[in-house]
């Protein structure tokens, strides 16, 4: 049986799909190799052999015959390649194509959907397309909304929704998605040659989650049930497997569909269920029906109870359906029955069920959904600009009861919605032609057509603010508006938001509701340039930059217009002598680059004639980096230009550039106003108010590196990012909100793929006032066993190093810096090995990745001893080049193995050295510092009972011991080069570990 799989295309030398594959085609313009690893995972899962591992990772239809179309890159894919790849695929023979992937929410009309349809129909193919990974309700996207599609939600293993997993139902119509669910989670199959590495368990295999692998789960099951009944077309093959479908208590029809995959049952039973009771939105007083048509291929009749199981979304009657009680199948027959949904004038809800048909071992199940809305009204929410005519306006309209919201964008002024009777909420923002922006939250009732007007020139502004007179306003953050009707409940939310600073921001509302809020979040910093315009009519621009070779202080000057810098607008500009010559487009209608030799040769005249500096609207050295000839200070709104010029068609015009190297400070702002959205809102922040980290960024790559860190601020509901640029090394104080939290991400280096040596700087909620210290990127950098991430599917902590049954799994980072505050992120750049023994005898080996990887253990509590061996070749392109070999080796107790995460009694040894900030030592010094021992997270705890620390200075040929007192310890004096570690660490229990870092620290 052929299935296709459209994906991103799939390794033709792994030993699970050798001989596999039938045909193999590429739509994109990408070469022919899977260099991502999704597409070689989904085909391993459909049809793998499980060669590599004896069996063990066998997909679920190993017998299949597998069409591989290459329709996603390194960075997604086209519409036309997906579509070209959906037609080759049907052409070629496929009765089932997998497409574990998926674009944005529709409701089924859109182009991808539209084809997966038309082909289901006229090839008799079977689509079975993953629902999304987004975890919420409505989130179905292409293709995957397609009616003909066989749309799968991800389960786990333990048959719990995945949080991640796309949820119905269908966004607009409330059609039924998904159809289906099937297990996603922590799922292994193959692993394409260079792929993967952060989830892979060994060389050949990966572990990874989402609905991308409950997919594939699906298809193998419908190449089985196809190889079974050949003459079955797709649309019969989807009714089998979704009757047959186990129903998974505690989710609900719009997460799950019928039920979990029951490929056991699919086979089995002889009788199948077509169709799906999928009544979508229902209005006004009806008695709507859904048909369901049994169908029994069994040699003798079949007599089914029927039973609806409907629930209300969020309580309420449900005694609003009604079908038989019983249907007699005959043999080598179908018989159908009638579903009828009693609709009213009065809302009466979202529900969701399933109508059940048993007869001894035989159980069919169909899922139902259906939204009985009641009498349809007309709701107009006219949203007139401030000034001008209507530019640009988001409107959403919310269910008081329910949380339900519906919006979209429009440009005539007004939105209008087809809503039941009830209370509601109008939310949005009003963009005008000036570019101002008026959010608005209101209240209003509906109990028959209804206006509303947004009062747009009643609102007033929003602004935030610092004590800090130097402290400046970053890109990054925003103002947003969020709705919870139920606050944290069940129902659903909405938002509406406004990025960037609150520059030019309206607010119109004043309505105390559950729920409300109005939410600010920001980041300032002293900025590294500012330029003002000095005298009367005088401004500061807002939007300076400077380049990294920029460092002159403070200058004032008058400032001469020299156009776009040809030597004929020098020329014409008259004496530059001691001036800020200004760069500018000749025409702002039409702001042509001019090419970037005009601009360095015209700063070399300017030069030459005497100007002192330059500020441009054009960057002079984005291809030839080598710095200009005069100091450049960027600025690119035009706005800041013109005013400029304006005041030089008055007077002479004196400006003030200043730049500093760094800043010494940044804040990160988070307040809002709870239950009602304000008419206008000042947020003032004090720094005596905020929680203050100290911080101390050490340097990792040759001075003059551009380096910036991604700042994730979390508060009352709303998370905002912001892009930190730096100098370093650098000290910084860090201010936060109280009671937010603030994670940093910085990279050590930068190679071919992006970063490497990526340390996230742990979040902390600090209180008003309180003070922390922490360190980032000192040295030396090596294993890290600090505060596990928390899995979002149970909540619970997910150590470095853990048995969960018979298994034990590791994700330690082996270069990672000295400061148990910053968790190390897994680095692709690192090779080496990872070796288990357990009571002396070897059970489980990688020699591709250190301290990485799942290795099965036999049953039973035992004495185990790991071994990491880890090499990072990029660590040669650091400055100082540190860590370039790491190793470490445990020796620890496990207890037997349970049904929990259970994190191992590993040692971690942390230092703490005097070092300066670039990681280096004074040669002929000792240096002391401190050193201590704990176990990682989460482990049963026992008393340290040795600690001891040896010191190389020729790369571990040689060692001597260094003097450790309590958590002292004294390293010897050392000249020009590195210092090499190595410290050796035992608990009362007998757990010890061995760490050895070569070029813990530099010596000069």
């Amino acid at each position: 049986m052929k299935v296709a799989v459209l994906d991103t295309g799939y390794d033709p030398g792994h030993p699970d799909l050798k001989s596999k594959v039938d045909a193999m085609r590429n739509f994109t313009d990408e070469g022919d190799g899977d260099t991502v690893g999704h597409g070689t995972h989904v085909a391993g899962t459909i049809a793998g052999t499980g060669a590599a591992s004896n069996g063990k990772y066998a997909g679920v239809a190993p017998g299949a015959r597998l069409l591989i179309g290459k329709v996603l890159g390194e960075y997604g894919g086209r519409e036309d390649w997906i579509i070209n790849g959906m037609q080759w695929a049907v052409d070629n023979g496929a009765k089932v194509v997998n497409m574990s992937l998926g674009g944005g929410v529709t409701d089924g009309t859109d182009l991808m959907s539209q084809m997966v349809n038309q082909l289901s129909e006229s090839t008799g193919a079977l689509f079975v397309i993953a629902a999304g990974n987004s975890g919420v309700p409505e989130s179905v996207g292409s293709p995957g909304a397609a009616d003909r599609a066989l749309t799968v939600a991800n389960v786990t293993k333990s048959d719990t929704l995945s949080v991640t997993s796309s949820q119905g139902p269908r966004a607009g119509d409330y059609g039924l998605k998904p159809e289906i669910a099937a297990p996603g989670t922590d799922i292994v199959a193959a692993r394409a040659a260079g792929t993967l590495a952060p989830v892979s368990i060994n060389e050949h295999y990966a572990k990874i989650s989402g609905t991308s692998m409950a997919a594939p789960h699906v298809a193998g099951a419908a190449a089985i049930l196809a190889g079974q009944h050949p003459q079955w077309t797709g649309e019969q093959l989807k009714n089998a497997l979704i009757s047959s479908a186990k129903r998974l208590p505690g989710i609900n029809t719009f997460a799950q569909g019928a039920g979990r995959l029951d490929i056991a049952r699919g086979v089995a039973q002889q009788v199948r269920a077509e169709g799906v009771i999928a009544f979508g939105n229902l209005w006004g007083k009806q008695d709507a029906v859904r048909k369901i048509t049994y169908v029994n291929d069994g040699p003798d009749p079949v007599r089914l109870a029927l039973t609806l199981d409907v629930q209300q979304k969020h309580g309420g009657p449900t005694n609003l359906f009604s079908t038989d009680k019983t249907v007699t199948v005959p043999a080598k027959s179908s018989a159908s029955v009638t579903v009828t949904a009693h609709a009213g004038d009065q809302p009466a809800g979202e529900f969701h069920g399933v109508l059940r048909a048993q007869a001894g071992d035989v159980v069919l199940t169909t899922p139902l959904t259906a939204n009985l809305k009641g009498s349809k009204n007309t709701l107009t929410v006219k949203v007139p600009s401030r000034e001008g005519d209507p530019y640009r306006a988001l409107v959403i309209v919310q269910n008081e009861e329910t949380g339900v919201a519906d919006g979209y964008v429009t440009e005539s002024g007004e939105a209008t919605f087809e809503v039941p009777v009830g209370k509601y909420r109008a939310l949005g923002q009003i963009l005008d032609p000036s570019f101002a922006t008026t959010m608005f939250a209101l209240p209003v009732q509906v109990s028959g057509n209804t206006e509303l007007t947004v009062d747009s020139k009643q609102a007033k502004k929003v602004t935030v603010g610092i004590d800090d007179p130097d402290a400046r306003v970053q890109s990054g953050g925003g103002i947003g508006i969020l709705s919870d009707v139920d606050e944290l409940g069940p129902r659903l939310g909405a938002a509406v938001l406004a990025g960037g600073p609150a520059t030019n921001l309206y607010t119109l509302g004043g309505h105390r509701m559950r729920g409300l809020s109005l939410n600010s979040s920001s980041y300032w910093t002293h900025p590294w340039a500012v330029i003002t315009a000095d005298g009367p009519g005088g401004f500061e621009f807002r939007n300076v930059y400077a380049p990294l070779d920029v460092d002159f202080g403070k200058l004032t000057a008058r400032v001469v217009d020299v156009g776009p810098a040809d030597t004929e607008s020098i020329e014409k500009a008259g004496d530059v002598t001691g001036a800020i010559a200004m760069i500018r487009p000749q025409d702002w209608s039409s702001p042509g680059y001019p090419p970037e030799e005009q601009l360095r040769s015209g700063i070399e005249l300017l030069k030459a004639k005497g100007a002192r500096a330059v500020i441009s609207y054009f960057h002079p050295a984005l291809h030839d980096q080598t710095p200009p000839a005069l100091s450049t200070l960027l600025t690119y709104d035009q706005t800041d230009l013109i005013g400029v010029q304006e005041l030089l068609k008055q007077r002479q015009v004196e400006l003030t550039l200043t730049v500093r190297p760094d800043s010494p400070v940044a804040y990160f702002l988070a307040d809002a106003v709870r239950g009602v959205v304000p008419t206008g809102h000042d947020f003032q922040f004090r720094t005596d108010s905020l929680g203050r980290i100290d911080r101390q960024f050490n340097n990792t790559l040759p001075k003059g590196t551009y380096r910036y860190q991604v700042a994730v601020l979390t508060a009352g509901g709303l998370i905002a990012n912001a892009e930190v640029e730096t100098k370093w090394p650098q000290r910084r104080t860090d201010y936060v909100s109280a009671g937010a939290e603030l994670l940093l991400y910085s990279a050590a280096g930068f190679w071919e793929k992006g970063d490497f040596g990526a340390e996230v700087s742990l979040p902390v909620r600090l209180k008003p006032g309180e003070r922390r210290a922490t360190k980032v990127f000192a040295a030396p950098f090596g294993p890290e066993l600090t505060q596990p991430p928390v899995s979002r599917q149970d909540g619970k902590p997910v150590p470095a190093a853990y048995r969960l049954g018979d298994r034990i799994t590791l994700a330690i980072p082996m270069f990672a810096d000295s400061d148990p505050g910053n968790a190390g992120e897994f680095d692709e750049t690192n090779v080496g090995s990872t070796v288990l023994v357990k009571d002396g005898k070897p059970i489980g080996r990688r020699d591709d990745r250190p301290g990485l990887g799942e290795f099965p253990v036999p049953a039973g509590p035992g004495r185990f001893q790991l071994t990491a061996d880890a090499t990072r070749p990029q660590s040669e392109t650091q400055a100082p080049p540190l860590s370039t070999k790491t190793r470490a080796e445990w020796t620890f107790k496990a207890p037997a193995g349970s049904d929990q995460r259970t994190a191992l009694p590993l040692l971690d040894v942390r230092f703490d050295l005097p070092l300066d900030e670039q990681n280096t030592a004074a040669a002929g010094k000792p240096l002391s510092g401190k050193v201590t021992a704990a176990h990682q997270p989460g482990a049963r705890p026992s008393w340290i009972v040795e600690l001891s620390v040896e010191i190389s200075f020729d790369e571990g040929k040689t060692w001597q011991r260094a003097k450790v007192r309590g958590d002292r310890v004294e390293l010897p004096a050392g000249q020009a080069g590195f210092a090499s570690l190595k410290a050796t660490a035992r608990d009362s229990a007998g757990n010890s570990v061995t760490e050895t870092v070569i070029r813990a620290y530099a010596i000069q």
